[in-house]
């Protein structure tokens, strides 16, 4: 089991943390840092004053400041956790970044969490990370949709509530810009936003290709 720390900032991981204690069996919320949302561009470590992490195995930062970041990284490179946060305003480019144990994960788009050995990220994995359902049709319609792995912000299981009774041939289009009405990723022609709309439709054409085999 994972004991998780989920740091917010303003809106920034209030969806997440919905998530998990709504979904997570072997992904417990163990506590909550809430940072102000109102952030000088650069921050000293003077300024940032860091919860205890002993406690929790996985640190899941929507700080979206460089400095904040860095700093939990610097505080926890000798430890065994693991640290999720966005791409965007990371102190490291997108993938995976590995100091001894210490496993730090910058994703782009925050809703695909890709595959790596590590033990706490494997059982995050197990509830949590790119998305995957199980469709069932009446040969026009969707009548079913059930959630194999969630998405940390709840995009998967808003995706599955609202595709039951969606003509199955315009179920990719609907994902996608369900996926992007839910999303908080950064908007814009290059934003990732438009990432996670493509990977719940890939999630659903892959879905519904398994079920009409």
């Amino acid at each position: 089991m994972n004991r998780i720390c989920l740091i917010t900032r303003g809106n920034a991981g209030k969806k997440i943390k919905e998530t998990i204690e709504k979904f997570g069996k072997k992904n417990i919320l163990g506590q909550t840092w809430e940072i102000k949302e109102d952030l000088p561009v650069i921050l000293e470590k003077e300024d940032i004053s860091l919860p205890d992490f002993g406690d929790c195995d996985l640190v899941l930062s929507y700080a979206l400041h460089p400095d904040v970041n860095l700093l939990i990284v610097e505080t926890l490179k000798d430890s065994e956790k693991v640290v999720l946060m966005p791409y965007e305003n990371a102190p490291l480019p997108p993938g995976y970044h590995v100091y001894g144990k210490f496993l730090v994960g910058v994703l782009k788009p925050c809703c695909v969490v890709p595959p790596f050995k590590n033990r706490i990220l494997s059982v995050f994995q197990e509830e949590f990370g790119t998305p995957s359902f199980t469709i069932e049709t009446d040969g026009i319609l969707i009548t079913n949709v059930e959630v194999g792995q969630h998405t940390r912000c709840g995009a998967a299981d808003f995706v599955a509530e609202n595709l039951v009774g969606v003509p199955f041939k315009e179920a990719y289009q609907k994902a996608g810009l369900l996926a992007q009405y839910h999303c908080q990723s950064s908007k814009g022609p290059l934003g990732s936003i438009h990432d996670a709309g493509k990977v719940h439709a890939e999630a659903v054409k892959k879905a519904l290709k398994k079920g009409n085999k």
